[in-house]
């Protein structure tokens, strides 16, 4: 047999294993093809025909990567073979390589797929949120996955498709094995064999690297259009999943610094890069910027008022701004909202519900590349900015009330770190099963038991409470003997919907029934003997995930949510509250120090958001680059440190595309410098 093996042999073994990365390439093709039909908002992108084109052609260039990266260990094998000149090894590398395909391409189709589910969910391929499955209530996503019919159609797919793959690896082996000669090189001389093995391994390297260019083919490759959804277009799955993986293994050392990220040399540039805000311009360092003081009141001190921060599932702005008589979304609750006092200049943290908690609690902006600080070893530390230090300090008695399971995140220990005298769970609540669902319980139930501890006369002092609500959230499910008011869903709202989401019925029953039992709540406190001493806020967690067919000039509505706020008149008469400019923008980290203003006399706190009430040029920003002020906003690319520039719309909340200006390259600036300040202080709170 030993005879038989020469370079010929290797040589057309090469030839041999090229059909089935060619069908591969087919099917990421068909994969690519379907992820247009499926996801394209065909109206937003008739005029963009040539980017659609390249995305396509950039798009093949990332599969090829991918399916040469694939074939490299195939390609060294074959060289290892040809130096040991050994049959028998010969026999056992191609017996490997048909397992080999066969398992790495179905698990390179199994990440496509998992891909396809996560984009329709957060519309954006891989990312750190994919670990979530694992930190979040993973019995709860399973019911959730469990409960789309599309979940089944795929599983069908990708079984045929497995089994397919699994046939044609069969067929590479057999080739392999029984290697018949296409190419005759009996005549070859050794420097002809020398260039072609030459030319086989710098051909997979550069099909591997996919550019000639200094840097290799990676994401910022796919910013090729004005479009968002057309440079995701291009990106085959596997090159945002390698990138997330590698951040999750660089956040478990705890090894990225966003000061180096951002190319910060030491503080002192950040600091200038902060003073783009006016509030900063006379600070020296961002630990004075960020450690401050309520104003002294007397009134405060001898009436401390209870403050309740109610903080409501998927409470999206988007449908607030288009509640009418024929999509009443918001029943009881637009009385309230008529009345008193909400800000719709207001991002939440993030797009998940932790970035909202953790930005909220600790009154930091959700930073970006990192972890949430749950899941990391700094859950373990009180930080000096949590929300509950200047209450206790205060006299306080302070309770954290979820509608889930405090398991989830381990937000009870997260919760007892920051010092909260009392923490409520699912677990600990009792609940029929009509008044559950699959995240925990229903919010008229969780509603109840804020308003009997907000009622609770036996606890002498004042109250801060703080409850999250569960119910708005998927699989939607609400009770059969429950009433909705009308839901004709108007065009503007469901042009931003699939027809899957458009159809179900629950969705936005869920909504109007969690908005009308907080409606409930405020009417009962409201009619209380509490009515004059009791601060009620409430904002949502994030949007409603289903509104996600976005054009880059509805950003801000995609990551808007309301913030109320309902203040007794002798409070407001106390700190000579009249006029609210409820046009200032703001983002969750300002939640906390507004409440402290209004509720706080002479009481230290430290926070990098600021008090609504005392702000006229305040920027809301969020993780995901989204960055406003006044009339400018921007989209910061974190990939390629690039940004769209937009003008903002007050009447109508949407942002227009404009060339960029000095100004927003200071909104890029400040977004940067921000997150640096931020990261810094998670980091020293730590040590």
């Amino acid at each position: 047999m030993e005879e038989r093996f020469n370079f010929n042999v290797i040589l057309n073994s090469f030839v041999f294993i090229i059909p089935i990365n060619i069908v591969v390439l087919v099917f990421l093709a068909v994969y690519r093809f379907f992820f247009f039909v499926y996801f394209a908002d065909f109206s937003a992108i008739s005029s963009m025909k040539l980017y659609v084109l390249k995305a396509f052609w950039m798009g093949f260039r990332f599969d090829l990567s991918v399916v040469a990266y694939i074939n490299a260990p195939v390609t060294l094998l074959f060289l290892i073979c040809l130096l040991l000149k050994s049959y028998p090894f010969f026999k056992k590398i191609i017996s490997f390589i048909k397992y080999y395909y066969f398992a790495i391409f179905t698990l390179m189709f199994l990440a496509i797929f998992v891909d396809l589910a996560f984009y329709a969910y957060f519309k954006d391929h891989y990312n750190l949120m994919i670990f979530g499955f694992f930190e979040d209530d993973t019995f709860a996503l399973i019911k959730t996955i469990l409960s789309d019919y599309r979940f089944y159609f795929l599983v069908i797919v990708f079984a045929v498709l497995a089994i397919f793959i699994f046939e044609l690896s069969k067929w590479t082996y057999k080739e392999l094995k029984y290697n018949e000669r296409i190419f005759n090189t009996l005549y070859w001389s050794k420097t002809k064999k020398f260039i072609t093995v030459l030319i086989i391994l710098c051909l997979n390297f550069i099909f591997a690297r996919g550019s000639f260019s200094m840097f290799p083919l990676g994401l910022f490759y796919s910013q090729i259009s004005p479009n968002q959804f057309i440079n995701k277009l291009c990106v085959n799955p596997i090159h945002p999943l390698a990138d997330t993986i590698y951040l999750k293994i660089k956040n478990a050392k705890n090894a990225i610094n966003l000061q180096n990220v951002f190319k910060y040399s030491d503080k002192d540039r950040i600091m200038q890069d902060l003073t783009v805000l006016s509030k900063y311009k006379d600070v020296s360092d961002y630990n004075s910027a960020i450690n401050k003081v309520t104003a002294e009141n007397k009134s405060l001190e001898t009436n401390k008022p209870n403050v309740v921060l109610i903080v409501m599932e998927g409470f999206g702005e988007m449908p607030v701004l288009n509640n009418s008589k024929e999509f009443d979304v918001m029943g009881e609750l637009k009385n309230h909202f008529d009345k008193d006092i909400v800000f719709y200049n207001f991002l939440a943290a993030g797009f998940i519900t932790i970035h909202a908690i953790e930005s909220i609690t600790l009154g930091i902006p959700q930073r970006p590349y990192v972890n949430q600080i749950t899941q990391t070893q700094d859950a373990f530390c009180q930080f000096a900015s949590s929300m509950v230090l200047p209450y206790k300090k205060a006299g306080y008695h302070s309770m954290a009330l979820y509608g889930g399971s405090m398991t989830w995140r381990d937000l009870e220990g997260f919760f007892k770190v920051q010092g909260f005298d009392d923490i409520i769970g699912e677990g600990s609540i009792h609940a029929d099963a009509k008044d559950r669902h699959s995240w925990g319980i229903n919010d008229d139930k969780l509603f109840e038991l804020v308003e009997k501890h907000l009622f609770d006369e036996d606890v002498t002092e004042p109250k801060f409470i703080y409850a999250i609500t569960t119910q708005t959230h998927p699989p939607y499910k609400v009770s059969d003997d429950y009433k909705p008011l009308p839901l004709t869903v108007p065009a503007s709202v469901g042009k931003m919907m699939s027809s899957k989401d458009l159809n179900n019925k629950n969705l936005f029953k869920v909504y109007q029934f969690a908005n009308r039992q907080l409606a409930k709540f405020i009417t009962d406190v409201k009619k209380s003997k509490f009515a004059e001493n009791t601060i009620i806020a409430v904002t949502g967690d994030h949007n409603l995930r289903e509104l996600s067919n976005y054009v880059p000039e509805e950003t801000f509505v995609r990551y808007a949510v309301p913030f109320y706020i309902y203040i007794p008149q002798q409070i407001k008469k106390d700190l000579n509250i009249q006029k609210v400019n409820t046009k200032v923008f703001g983002s969750q980290m300002d939640i906390m120090p507004t409440l402290y203003n209004l509720s706080l006399s002479s009481a230290k706190y430290t926070s990098f958001g600021n008090n609504l009430f005392d702000t006229e040029d305040n920027i809301a920003l969020n993780v995901d680059g989204v960055v406003l002020k006044d009339n400018i906003a921007i989209k910061y690319n974190l990939v390629d440190d690039s940004i769209q520039s937009f003008t903002f719309d007050n009447k109508s909340k949407k942002l227009s595309l404009v060339d960029k200006t000095e100004d927003h390259e200071l909104l890029k600036k400040y977004y940067k410098a921000v997150m640096s300040a931020a990261d810094n202080f998670v980091k020293s709170s730590t040590l």
